[in-house]
């Protein structure tokens, strides 16, 4: 009970700033997309009980190497952290496919990223085969305004079946900006909390995005329930 207090407070001014403010009062707009309301009441709920959210957790420590060598590569790196499986590994970039980016890591592990979503993992023991948004991805972090929309996730299973799961989502920066640092590069930065949720199971993931640039420098994403999330830090752009 003493945690769930603790983080109340700020889970108030995250509600009553963003989600419910915005949220709620919506728009005609917004009569295509899910029953807002709902959404995010049941989603708040749970956030605020503790209970059947799940978050990140302590991501892997990075390597120390000196950003001048991974600079020196010539090409854009990422730090890819499994927290529930205690792993990291860095990773250059393999692809790059109009928006679409893959990163792959001395282990094979590789993530493709657009816009600084999560697409598709490879080399995890439960793989994202592929992500798709309801709505454009570059329109998560443009506005300061909350979004919702449906993300889809499709998944193999042992029997090498393909299953689609549906999420509805709700998205929301935090009022406040952040200082992160990655590798001695420091970067001022807005955090965006992104809640899904479908029958039976619900997550939460951070997004930390570049106040200036408008890139996601660093993000806690779900991939599976058996993986969990994967944290990617940014490093060489």
């Amino acid at each position: 009970m003493a945690k769930v207090l603790a983080i109340m407070p700020t889970l108030r001014i995250f509600i009553t700033a963003t989600l419910c403010a915005g949220l709620i009062s919506c728009s005609s707009e917004e009569q295509l997309k899910p029953d807002l309301d709902k959404i995010v009441l049941a989603m708040v709920q749970e956030r605020l009980k503790g209970k059947n959210l799940e978050t990140a957790s302590a991501l892997q420590a990075p390597p120390s190497v000196a950003r001048e060598k991974m600079e020196a590569l010539g090409r854009p790196v990422v730090f890819i952290s499994v927290p529930r499986f205690g792993t990291g590994v860095t990773a250059v970039e393999l692809a790059n496919n109009n928006r679409y980016r893959t990163f792959m890591g001395a282990d094979q592990t590789s993530i493709t990223l657009l816009d600084g979503i999560i697409t598709g993992t490879r080399g995890l023991p439960a793989d994202l085969i592929a992500q798709e948004l309801s709505t454009s991805s570059l329109s998560l972090f443009l506005d300061k305004e909350p979004k919702s929309y449906i993300k889809t996730q499709r998944h193999l299973t042992g029997e090498s079946t393909l299953i689609t799961y549906e999420y509805k989502c709700a998205i929301a920066p935090l009022p406040k900006l952040e200082t992160l640092e990655i590798f001695d590069k420091i970067h001022t930065v807005q955090k965006f909390m992104e809640l899904c949720r479908r029958n039976g199971r619900a997550f939460q993931n951070d997004y930390w995005v570049g106040q200036l640039d408008g890139i996601v420098w660093k993000s806690n994403q779900s991939i599976s329930k058996e993986v969990g999330h994967v944290t990617f830090q940014r490093i060489v752009h």
